[in-house]
């Protein structure tokens, strides 16, 4: 089941047309900054945008007041790395651009956090490898922003009691709340 909503999920982003994947980022961003401008936070962790993600990037020189952080994979863990601007990169595992330097160790505020797909009830389906329910199992959560494209949006996915919910979700049509905001 989740495999073959991946799979659909994968090939509509991959599919997404140049000019909108550009359009949707710049709004999804601009949403997310208008958003973290209401919040008191200190870091941040984002992701590098991988297979037609939300490109977020510009994020890095517009918080640069904040600890930006990025994930790196080592094994079957993530951990997450501060960067200080796009030289902090290299590549790592599955092709991804990952940051250098040491492990981050304390709590972090804010993840941004992608997916293949999310469903109304904040629900999160990413690539199947658990790096992100893993990290969530064994560190505080901070405060979840689960950002996709609207059409990455399903109204229910398939469950398990290992997976993670966001607190909000942001598209460049709306954002979703959970109960709790």
């Amino acid at each position: 089941m989740k495999d073959g909503i991946r799979k659909m999920m994968l090939k509509k982003r991959l599919n997404l047309e140049k000019s909108l994947y550009d359009k949707y980022s710049i709004l999804i961003t601009e949403r997310i900054l208008k958003y973290l401008n209401d919040l008191n936070f200190k870091s941040i962790a984002m992701y590098y945008p991988f297979r037609n993600e939300v490109n977020l990037l510009s994020l890095i020189e517009t918080l640069k007041n904040k600890e930006i952080l990025f994930p790196k994979v080592k094994g079957k863990d993530m951990n997450f790395i501060k960067i200080t601007s796009l030289n902090d990169f290299e590549k790592g595992n599955f092709g991804i651009m990952e940051p250098r330097g040491e492990s981050y160790n304390k709590e972090i505020d804010i993840f941004l956090v992608p997916g293949v797909a999310f469903d109304k009830k904040l629900y999160r389906l990413g690539y199947g490898g658990g790096y992100y329910d893993r990290y969530f199992s064994n560190h505080k959560k901070g405060f979840l922003i689960g950002v996709a494209f609207d059409f990455q949006i399903l109204n229910e996915l398939p469950i398990f009691e290992h997976d993670i919910k966001m607190d909000i979700i942001i598209t460049e049509k709306r954002i979703l709340k959970g109960e709790k905001i």
